[in-house]
C-alpha cells in the first residue's frame, strides 16, 4: 500500500510538515521564498497556484499579519487576507482530500467551526515555563481537541526572533528575557524545532500540533479505505 502524502502550502521553514512527517506521511512542501533548511521536498512556488492533485491531505498555513491586531501597522498595513481563497482553492477537492487550514486566534472571525490547539495541551514548553501558543485549525474532518493544562508557570513566547519571557508571573514587560543555553535554546525546546533558526520559529507552529492533526487525517484516511 503505499505512502499517505501530504502537501503543506506556505510551508516556511517546516514546523508543520514535521508534525504530518511524525504522524505518517510522505509530505511536500510549498512556499513563495526559499527555505533552505526545510527538511523534506521542497517547491519555490506560489501555494495559491501550485497544483493540488495527487495529495491525500492538504495544510495550509496563509499568511497571519493580516488578521493580526497589528495588522494597521507600519510594515504589516495591507497584509493580505487570503484564508476565503485557500477555502475556495480546497473546498472543490473535498469530497476525496482532507485538508485544513490554520492560523491565529484573531482570525477566527474568518474561519469555520475552527478546533484551538494550545502548547499546554502537549505538554510543551522549556526551561520552568510552558508554551501557549494558540491556533486555529478548520478543517473538512473531525480534529480532537485536548484539554488545556493552563497552571502558574509563567510563559515563554516565540516571536520577534527571540524567546520572551513577559507574563505578569514572570516579572512583567520590565523582565530581561534570560536563558540557559540563550533564546534559540530556549525557543528549540519549547517548540521542537532544533533545525530552525530563531526568526523561523517565531512563524512556525510547533510540529506537535501538526503531528495530533496529521494523526486524525491519517487514521479518517484508512477508515474510509477499509470501508470502501
Amino acid at each position: 500500500m503505499r505512502k499517505l502524502r501530504a502537501l503543506d502550502l506556505f510551508c516556511c521553514a517546516g514546523g508543520a510538515s514535521m508534525g504530518l512527517a511524525k504522524s505518517g506521511f510522505e509530505v511536500v512542501g510549498v512556499d513563495i521564498r526559499p527555505q533552505p533548511r526545510y527538511p523534506f521536498e521542497f517547491h519555490q512556488a506560489d501555494a495559491l497556484t501550485f497544483p493540488l492533485g495527487g495529495f491525500d491531505f492538504i495544510w495550509a498555513s496563509p499568511p497571519c499579519q493580516g488578521y493580526t491586531e497589528l495588522r494597521h501597522a507600519p510594515g504589516t498595513k495591507g497584509a493580505p487576507q487570503l484564508i476565503d481563497v485557500i477555502r475556495e482553492r480546497l473546498w472543490p477537492h473535498s469530497h476525496d482530500t482532507l485538508w485544513v487550514i490554520e492560523n491565529v486566534e484573531d482570525a477566527k472571525w474568518a474561519m469555520r467551526d475552527p478546533v484551538l490547539l494550545c502548547g499546554s495541551m502537549f505538554g510543551l514548553g522549556a526551561q520552568g515555563c510552558r508554551l501557549q501558543r494558540h491556533r486555529l485549525f478548520e478543517a473538512n474532518f473531525h480534529i480532537p481537541q485536548p484539554e488545556h493544562r493552563h497552571d502558574d508557570s509563567p510563559v515563554i513566547g516565540v516571536y520577534g526572533g527571540h524567546a520572551r519571557k513577559r507574563s505578569a508571573t514572570a516579572g512583567g514587560r520590565g523582565t530581561k528575557d534570560v536563558w540557559a543555553g540563550g533564546h534559540k535554546s530556549a525557543a528549540s525546546e519549547a517548540m521542537g524545532m532544533d533545525w530552525a533558526t530563531l526568526g523561523e520559529m517565531s512563524e512556525a507552529i510547533p510540529p506537535a500540533y501538526s503531528e495530533h492533526v496529521g494523526r486524525s487525517a491519517w487514521y479518517h484516511i484508512q477508515n474510509k479505505r477499509a470501508v470502501a
